[in-house]
C-alpha cells in the first residue's frame, strides 16, 4: 500500500486554509497588535519550543518501539523510523484516521499482520488521549479561570479513571478494533479480529500500561511546557499549571472535534482560555500561533522531510514481492 497520491496537495490545501483563518484572526484582533506581540518572541524562543516538541515526538517514538516489541514485530530500525515519523504528515487528517496507513505499510514492507499493526496504532491513540486527559485533570486543580475548583478537577479525574477502566473492557476493545479494521483506508485487507483483540489486550495490560501512560504523559507535558515558555514572554501572569491546563484542554478539544489536526478548535480554545485569565486578545492569539507552529506544523514538516528522505523504505515494491 502506498500513501495517498494527493497527500502533498492535501497538506498545502490545509495549510492554505489555516493561513486564511489566521489572516481573519489578525484582521479581527488588529494586525498591528498581533504583529507587535509576535515580534516580542525571537527565534531563540521558537527554537526552545520546537525542541520540546521534538522531545514529545522522541518519547512517543520510544513508546512505538516498545509497542512493536510487545506484539512480537521484527521491524528493521530504518523502516520503523521511516514509517513512524513519515506518518506525522497524517496529523492533518480528520481525527488522525490516516494513521492506519502505518499498520498497512508495516504489513506490506515487513509482513507484520494487520491484526498486530492495527492494535499498535490504536494503543497510541488511547494512551495519548488518556495522557492529555490526565494533564487536564491535574492542571484543573490549579486553574483560576472558568470551571476552576476541586469539583471540576474531581470530575476530570473521575472521567480519567472511568476511561482507564473502560479500556479494560473486552467488548469496548473489540468495537474499537473492528472500527479501525473497517476503515476505508484498509479496504480489501482482512484483519483477524480475535488476534487483534489479543494484541490490544497485551498493549493495554495494567503493568506495562502504567509505564506507557507515564511516557505518554511526559511527552505531552513537554508541549504544555512549550506553551508556558511562550506565555512567559507574552502573558507573564500565566504560570506553569495554568499553561498545562490550557494546552491539554485545547489539545483534547481538537482531538475530539475530528477536525484536521484540530485546526480551528485547538487555537480557539487556547485564545479563549488565555483570555479568561485577562490575557489581551492579540497576545493570546500570538501564543496560539507560535505554539501551533512549533507543534502541529513542525510535525507536518518532520513528516514530509522523513517521507522524502526515506521514501524507499515506505512505498514502492515490497521486499520479496510482498503485496
Amino acid at each position: 500500500m502506498n500513501l495517498p497520491r494527493n497527500l502533498t496537495r492535501t497538506t498545502f490545501a490545509v495549510a492554505g486554509l489555516a493561513a486564511a483563518a489566521w489572516l481573519a484572526v489578525a484582521l479581527l484582533l488588529g494586525w498591528r497588535e498581533l504583529a507587535a506581540a509576535l515580534a516580542r518572541c525571537g527565534p531563540g524562543l521558537f527554537a526552545l519550543v520546537a525542541l520540546l516538541s521534538l522531545a514529545n515526538y522522541g518519547l512517543r517514538y520510544l513508546r512505538w518501539q516498545a509497542f512493536l516489541r510487545t506484539v512480537g514485530a521484527r521491524v528493521p530500525p530504518r523502516t520503523s523510523f521511516a514509517v513512524y515519523f513519515a506518518s506525522y504528515v497524517m496529523v492533518i487528517t480528520p481525527g488522525k484516521l490516516g494513521e492506519v496507513f502505518k499498520a498497512a505499510i508495516l504489513r506490506d514492507r515487513t509482513g507484520l499482520p494487520l491484526a498486530k499493526g492495527l492494535p499498535v496504532v490504536l494503543a497510541e491513540r488511547i494512551y495519548d488521549f488518556l495522557a492529555v486527559l490526565a494533564l487536564v485533570a491535574v492542571g484543573m486543580v490549579f486553574w483560576d479561570g472558568p470551571w476552576h475548583g476541586s469539583r471540576a478537577a474531581l470530575a476530570a479525574g473521575t472521567l480519567f479513571g472511568a476511561l482507564l477502566l473502560a479500556v479494560r473492557s473486552s467488548a469496548l476493545r473489540r468495537r474499537l478494533v473492528a472500527r479501525a479494521a473497517g476503515s476505508r483506508h484498509l479496504a480489501g485487507h482482512t484483519v483477524g479480529l480475535d488476534e487483534a483483540l489479543a494484541a490490544t489486550s497485551d498493549l493495554l495490560a495494567p503493568g506495562p500500561g502504567l509505564g506507557h501512560l507515564a511516557v505518554s504523559t511526559g511527552a505531552w507535558f513537554c508541549e504544555c511546557a512549550g506553551l508556558w515558555l511562550v506565555c512567559r514572554v507574552l502573558a507573564p501572569g500565566v504560570d506553569l499549571p495554568a499553561a498545562v491546563f490550557v494546552y491539554a484542554a485545547a489539545t483534547l478539544v481538537g482531538s475530539v472535534s475530528f477536525l484536521p489536526g484540530g485546526l480551528g478548535g485547538t487555537e480557539a480554545v487556547i485564545i479563549v482560555l488565555l483570555g479568561s485569565l485577562a490575557v489581551p486578545g492579540p497576545a493570546a492569539a500570538a501564543v496560539a500561533f507560535i505554539v501551533r507552529l512549533a507543534t502541529l506544523w513542525l510535525a507536518v514538516v518532520v513528516g514530509l522531510a522523513v517521507f522524502a528522505a526515506c521514501r524507499g523504505a515506505i512505498v514502492g515494491p515490497a521486499p520479496g514481492g510482498r503485496r
